[in-house]
């Protein structure tokens, strides 16, 4: 469905519905004719082809790299008019300016393509996790978020043959894993001893390390070696740094429900603080005052210098994930990096 020009009739009936929307006295028929006007609105950006023929949609162009069909799209616009419609109820289009504005032009304003597109954004970055967006064909099938009482992540959901086929070994694909918690992660070290840099890298991602990978011997035996209380008092500081850094991400999405009506540059501040947030679970996870305490350092500040040097120079230590390390931001030296 393109978008066209309104008829006079279909004026008069927007000028009442905008009208009672303005002055907060929408009765359930307004309120519900808001809505399909906007939906209406959001489905002509997103989609070609008719509303009452979904089978016949197309996902157009900006916003094809973020859903893989019509039906992800659908999804998404579903949830957007609810964000919209909720605005709406809480008075947010109380503005007498929308009287002076054609049903066009109002619906611009509201449902504006920018802010859509950030929406759509978000969407894929909630579900996704990893903060990835426009997954290609090859990163494999959808991931089921159903997975039982626990929560966290589900199987892949089968593609429509049936096949079974594993996620394939793309830089997506194994970072769906790793989010996951398989260890799979390969660290590349240049000798059987380790520098600063490769010894914090392990430190960090013990966890996520794959065990059959030849250098993961040096690793264990670096660790216990070196690490004040051996292996036991890292899994335990992994366990506090990913707990903190869980409560952030669950402070992410209540910031989400609390606001729902947020603007565009907030919205993206908590979309990439999120992001950031999901690289250092399976990157950066040890606070700085951990790593002194593992490593018995003089001072914070000592913990501090170790991981930075270690975000600074993580470019060839897991070559699986070089591509997207800076999607991640775990190379980003913010205020959300490890203190």
């Amino acid at each position: 469905m393109e978008e066209s020009g309104c008829s006079n009739h279909d004026e008069e009936a927007w000028s009442a519905i905008i009208t009672k929307v303005v002055i907060g006295q929408e009765d359930d028929e307004t309120a519900w004719a808001f809505r399909f006007a906007v939906e209406q609105r959001v489905w002509a950006v997103v989609l070609s082809g008719p509303q009452n023929d979904p089978a016949a949609a197309r996902v157009k162009g900006p916003f094809r790299n973020l859903f893989r069909d019509p039906h992800a799209a659908e999804d998404f616009i579903a949830e957007f008019t609810d964000q919209i419609d909720r605005s709406r109820a809480k008075g947010r289009y109380r503005d007498e300016s929308f009287l002076e504005l054609s049903q066009k032009d109002a619906l611009s304003k509201i449902a504006a393509k920018s802010l859509i597109r950030k929406r759509a954004i978000s969407s894929v970055r909630k579900f996704s996790r990893g903060g990835i967006t426009g997954l290609p064909d090859h990163a494999g099938n959808p991931v089921s978020y159903d997975a039982g009482d626990d929560g966290g992540w589900g199987d892949q959901i089968k593609s429509p043959t049936g096949s079974a086929e594993p996620i394939p070994d793309s830089g997506f694909g194994l970072l769906r894993r790793l989010q996951n918690g398989e260890a799979i992660l390969e660290l590349s070290i240049k000798h059987d001893r380790l520098d600063s840099v490769e010894e914090t890298a392990a430190l960090q991602t013990w966890v996520l390390l794959d065990p059959s990978q030849s250098v993961f011997e040096s690793i264990r035996l670096m660790i216990e070696g070196r690490i004040v209380g051996g292996i036991d008092a890292l899994l335990k500081a992994h366990v506090v740094g990913r707990g903190e850094i869980d409560a952030a991400l669950a402070d992410c999405v209540s910031e989400f429900e609390a606001h729902p009506a947020m603007e565009l540059k907030r919205l993206d501040g908590i979309d990439r603080r999120r992001t950031r947030l999901e690289g250092r679970r399976l990157f950066d996870p040890l606070s700085a005052s951990s790593i002194r305490e593992l490593l018995d350092l003089p001072s914070l500040n000592a913990g501090e210098k170790r991981n930075s040097k270690y975000r600074a120079g993580i470019s060839g230590l897991f070559p699986q994930f070089d591509d997207i390390l800076h999607d991640l931001g775990v190379l980003d030296h913010s205020a959300e990096t490890s203190t």
